[in-house]
């Protein structure tokens, strides 16, 4: 039988989180502080397969109980339960620590039971959306790399002009706004004016007509 501690401060998600578990013959057992769950930890003989720890939690959140009950089982597989957006400013400390997934709480029973099977066989566990997200917030870091010159020059491509009047427009050569174009294309990973539009007006780097 798998063994599960389960650690939240909000009583109706643990005893919902709880049943849903025992069904899949899963023993649950529940935590509503941190500090209880590493009193528990330490005074305990019994064996915790999964660690189901809350993020948003009160006095001890999430990471630091992680941190904490890593330091008394180095082993451990933590995974992390959230909800929307909240993840995000934790995320790359969360990886750090060593958990091991996260499990968002809008997910089905059978997706929660199956991440948790997944990550007992040894996966790391990445919510689809959380993913998403932060493929995205890694492609907006673009905007800090695009002088001031740069960011012009991709807004006039957009308005539809040529080189020949971005340079007239700019005060430089044809051959100047060419090597601007050629350094925007390397960073933004395109090869074509339309794809580093389409990509600008993605990153917002492109002011649109009102």
């Amino acid at each position: 039988m798998v063994r599960v501690l389960l650690v939240d401060d909000y009583r109706v998600m643990t005893s919902g989180m709880k049943e849903i578990l025992k069904k899949y013959n899963m023993d649950v057992i529940v935590c509503h502080k941190g500090n209880e769950a590493l009193d528990l930890l330490k005074n305990s003989r019994q064996s915790i397969d999964i660690f189901l720890y809350d993020l948003n939690m009160p006095q001890m959140n999430g990471l630091e109980l992680s941190l904490k009950t890593l330091e008394i089982i180095p082993q451990a597989k933590i995974i992390i339960m959230f909800s929307g957006d909240e993840i995000q400013a934790y995320f790359n400390k969360l990886i750090e620590a060593g958990v091991k997934g996260f499990i968002d709480k809008s997910y089905t029973d059978s997706m929660i039971v199956s991440s948790i099977i997944l990550c007992l066989k040894g996966a790391v566990l990445f919510p689809d959306t959380l993913l998403k997200k932060l493929r995205l917030d890694s492609e907006l870091s673009v905007d800090e790399h695009l002088t001031n010159i740069e960011l012009d020059i991709l807004q006039q491509v957009a308005a539809g002009k040529t080189n020949k009047e971005i340079a007239a427009n700019l005060q430089m050569s044809t051959r100047n706004v060419e090597y601007h174009l050629s350094k925007i294309y390397k960073k933004l990973k395109v090869t074509s004016r339309y794809s580093a539009v389409k990509k600008g007006k993605m990153l917002n780097l492109i002011k649109q007509k009102v």
